[in-house]
């Protein structure tokens, strides 16, 4: 326990300063699911490495391969979109500082927290992937170590009828 103490530490000092150099870009539908599966997935890493539920963990990646790697990629594209030339760099420092956080509230939480996320392996892998697994991420409403700031969606205008239309 004392090596995750200071691995936490160590995150705190590298993701945190990470985390606040981002701008910041608003996400769309798809890349808000990709933040949340990735802090699901962090969350469910970190437990399984305080809690010693590697084979949990190593079930959850198994199963759920192809939802964790669509979700990379579309946190990649937002990384992309959002960072340009620093887009992969900014993605590893999200995901560090992600660990961190999540890390972080093992910390505060202290000997709950293996209690907090056994239950949480459970709801995961009772679920049926996809919109379903998504729903879990969104609704575990866990730390981010990234404002996620979803886009306004705004409706098409309605021209007013005194206004001509162009074509």
């Amino acid at each position: 326990m004392r090596h995750l103490v200071l691995s936490a530490a160590t995150f705190a000092a590298i993701g945190f300063g990470a985390a606040e150099a981002f701008a910041q870009a608003c996400v769309n539908p798809r890349e808000k699911a990709a933040f949340d599966l990735r802090a699901l997935q962090t969350h469910l890493m970190v437990g399984a490495l305080s809690c010693g539920m590697h084979d949990r963990y190593n079930a959850f990646v198994t199963r759920f391969q192809s939802d964790l790697a669509g979700a990379h990629r579309n946190l990649s594209g937002y990384f992309n979109r959002a960072h340009g030339a620093r887009g992969q760099r900014d993605l590893n420092a999200y995901i560090t500082a992600l660990a961190n956080a999540q890390s972080q509230e093992g910390i505060r939480y202290g000997t709950a927290f293996c209690a907090r996320v056994a239950p949480m392996f459970d709801r995961v892998m009772a679920s049926s992937g996809g919109s379903d697994l998504a729903a879990l991420a969104a609704q575990a409403n866990l730390p981010q170590a990234y404002a996620v700031i979803p886009c306004e969606v705004r409706a098409a205008e309605t021209p007013s009828r005194g206004t001509p239309q162009r074509r």
